[in-house]
Order: structure tokens, then C-alpha cells, then sequence
């Protein structure tokens, strides 16, 4: 079963996929341009890297630190292309990778006047890494570009470069200060569209129990007008997907949601639960004789009439052709067994399609009641009021079993309900 987490690397590793295509090209043509300009004598060379280097290595490190990123990232793509993963390490690594390769051009090109420009170029890729990557990287990546723009004026200045301190630390404390409040701004936003994403693929799944909170946002934007129509779509998504259009009960699937839910609410309570398991009897020949129309027509009728008989909260779920369950919360088998009498005696009394053809119809029920010690109960008590309900019917139809540890057809079909 798919995770969150894995969902997350599975994303992590497509955004770094496409992304180094980019980085690739970026990293290459840097470099050509760099060097070119370096050999033409356009571009003048950093006096702390002249000092530190020597002027004839810097050409060859330009080459070479962009051999190794080019190398670095080709490698990471094809782990990626390989393994479909990318997590947290993985992603921290490429933009630890980005950080050195910017703060290294910086050392070697620029005078100690011009450091600044590694925050700049810094700063966008900053931003790229809180929007793809989230916070937590981002965070990491401002202090690791904080502590690198300070480390190259400590270099300048060991190298007899005047450094302006009270400058660096002014510049510092406005970048760090904008990237703050930029990536606060950022994870406000991303924190919204993630429960946006939590609320859709619960929606997959055939949840629609949760709303998007409007009244949270303080500054209505675009994601509160996707959370606007979410919230007015949600009922009528609910409908179509939980519900049988013909019975006007729940269908297979929104049945298994309130099953569940239920259950761990039973649980909580410790309190009992029972499953109702209807069947109608002969259906087949309402079809055969009146043909499908009607037999639908008898179908919605059935829902009606099983709503109506059933409490609030009871779940009634049409799960097959003709066949129906309900659910009863914290009911006793003394209780289901009321239930699924007064359910079939309102069957007995009542003509479906009036005033014709006017179908008569009976019901066959098996019921089971239980205590709910934990969710994986769920099965064994659909099992049961199967069994119930087959008894029901070999025993002659029209009447209702409560289920028993060794189910006895034939004592039952004597002793059950005429």
C-alpha cells in the first residue's frame, strides 16, 4: 500500500529529474561562458583567488568544478531514473551541490566589494528549493548561505582584502531577514495546499468527511477560492460516490466508509454493533415478469421503505442486485432482532409499483450482533450475517435468523418467524 511517505519520494524524485536537465545546461553553459570570457581577458579574475590559487589554476578549477557538478548531478538523475526515489538526503545533497558551485564561482570571480552577488543568485535558488522541497531544506540552505557568505569575506580578509564588517553584517541581516518572511510566506501557503492535497486524495478514497476551513485565511488568495469550491462540491461529490442512484442508500463503497468508521467508534465506546443482512426474495421473477423498469421502480421503493423502518443512525447500503445491509450502531441482538422483524413485517404489509402492477415482495434477513474488540472484527461479522442469511433463506424464505455459534438450519426454520 502506497504511503505518504513514499508518495513524497516518488514526487521528490520526479521534480529532481526534470530538474536536472535544467541544472545540466545551466552548469555547462556557465562554465563555456566563463571560461571563454577568463581566455579573452573579459572577465578579470577575484585578487583573493589570484593571492590563493595563483592565476593559472583558476582557469582549470573553473573546468574542473564544473566537471564534478556536471558529473554529480548526471549521476543523481540516473539513480533516480533507476530507483523512482528521492528522499530527503538525496534532494539536500543537489542543493548543497548548487550552494557550493555559486559560492565557489563568487570566490573566483568576484572582488570582495561584490560578495553580495552570492547571496543574489543564492537567494533564487533559496526559493526554488522552499517551493519544490519544502521548509526544512530551505532553512538549512539560509543558514549554510549565511555561514558561506561570511566565510568568503573571512577569506578576503585573511588575504589582506578590506573587509567592511559592519557592511557584510548589515547586507546579511537584510537577506536573511527577506528570505525569512518570504519562505514564512511560502509555507503558509504550501501548509494550505497540502491540505488541500490530504482532502482530494481522501476524496479518492471516498472520504468527503473534511471541509476546507475558509474562515482560517486571514488574507483570501487563489487557494481559498480552490477551497471555496471544494467545500461546494463536496456534497454533491459525496452523493455520486457513496451513493446508489437507484435505492438512494449507500452503494458498496460508502457502506465500507461507515462500516469502518463505526467500528473504531464502537471501539472507542465499547459498545456493541449489528449487521442486518436483507435479501430480497425472488427478484428474479419481478424482473422475468415485469420487466426491468419495474423491477428498478420496486429497487427504489426498497430503499424507501428500508429508511424509513431503519433509526438515524442506521446505515442502510444497497450491495448488490437485490441485496441490502444495515448497520446499526450500539444495538444489541434483542435490538437488531426488533429491527429486522419490523422490517420484514412492513414487507409483508406493503404493495410495491401502486397501483400497478402492484408487486408483492418478501424479505429473508440474517442478523448479527456483536461487542467490537478491535477493526478486524469487520469481516468476521459480514460473515456471519452471510451465514445468517443463507440459513434464512434454505429455511424457507420470508423470515429472519439471528446468527449463532453453530448455525442450525433446519431448528431455525422451524422455530423463526412466520
Amino acid at each position: 500500500m502506497e504511503t505518504e511517505r513514499s508518495r513524497t519520494e516518488v514526487a521528490t524524485a520526479d521534480i529532481l529529474i526534470w530538474q536536472t536537465g535544467y541544472r545540466l545546461a545551466l552548469a555547462v553553459l556557465t562554465g563555456i561562458v566563463t571560461i571563454a570570457l577568463r581566455v579573452s581577458g573579459s572577465l578579470p579574475l577575484s585578487p583573493v583567488a589570484d593571492v590563493a590559487l595563483g592565476r593559472d589554476q583558476v582557469d582549470w578549477m573553473l573546468a574542473a568544478v564544473t566537471a564534478l557538478y556536471a558529473g554529480l548531478v548526471l549521476g543523481i538523475r540516473a539513480f533516480m531514473r533507476r530507483t523512482r526515489r528521492a528522499d530527503r538526503t538525496l534532494s539536500t545533497l543537489m542543493v548543497a551541490a548548487d550552494l557550493t558551485v555559486v559560492f565557489w564561482l563568487v570566490f573566483l570571480l568576484a572582488q570582495p566589494d561584490d560578495y553580495y552577488f552570492g547571496l543574489f543568485l543564492a537567494f533564487v535558488s533559496l526559493q526554488l528549493t522552499h517551493v519544490y522541497f519544502g521548509r526544512s531544506p530551505a532553512l538549512l540552505m539560509l543558514a549554510a548561505t549565511a555561514v558561506s557568505y561570511l566565510l568568503l569575506n573571512d577569506i578576503a580578509e585573511g588575504y589582506g582584502s578590506p573587509v567592511s564588517w559592519g557592511r557584510v553584517l548589515v547586507t546579511l541581516s537584510i537577506f536573511s531577514t527577506g528570505a525569512l518572511l518570504l519562505t514564512r510566506v511560502q509555507s503558509n501557503l504550501q501548509g494550505r495546499l497540502a491540505t488541500l492535497v490530504s482532502m482530494f486524495r481522501k476524496a479518492e478514497e471516498g472520504d468527503f468527511s473534511e471541509s476546507y476551513d475558509v474562515a482560517a485565511d486571514e488574507r483570501p488568495d487563489a487557494i481559498t477560492s480552490v477551497g471555496r469550491a471544494y467545500n461546494r462540491m463536496r456534497t454533491q461529490l459525496a452523493s455520486i460516490v457513496l451513493t446508489d442512484p437507484l435505492s438512494g442508500c449507500y452503494n458498496r463503497r460508502g457502506f465500507e466508509q461507515q462500516f469502518r468508521r463505526e467500528l473504531a467508534r464502537a471501539v472507542r465506546a465499547n459498545t456493541d454493533v449489528a449487521l442486518l443482512a436483507i435479501d430480497l426474495d425472488h427478484f428474479k421473477v419481478v424482473n422475468d415478469t415485469h420487466g426491468h423498469l419495474v423491477g428498478d421502480r420496486v429497487i427504489t421503493e426498497v430503499g424507501e421503505l428500508l429508511r424509513a423502518n431503519a433509526r438515524t443512525d442506521d446505515v442502510v447500503a444497497r450491495t448488490g442486485g437485490e441485496e441490502f445491509m444495515i448497520l446499526a450502531p450500539s444495538t444489541s441482538m434483542d435490538g437488531a432482532q426488533h429491527l429486522a422483524l419490523r422490517i420484514v413485517e412492513a414487507f409483508r404489509r406493503r404493495a410495491f409499483v401502486e397501483p400497478s402492477p402492484r408487486v408483492m415482495l418478501t424479505v429473508s434477513i440474517g442478523v448479527v450482533a456483536d461487542a467490537v474488540p478491535n477493526d478486524d472484527i469487520a469481516e468476521d461479522l459480514r460473515a456471519r450475517a452471510d451465514e445468517a442469511l443463507y440459513a434464512a433463506k434454505r429455511s424457507g424464505r420470508n423470515r429472519v435468523v439471528l446468527w449463532s455459534r453453530g448455525l442450525d438450519t433446519l431448528k431455525l426454520g422451524r422455530s423463526g418467524p412466520k
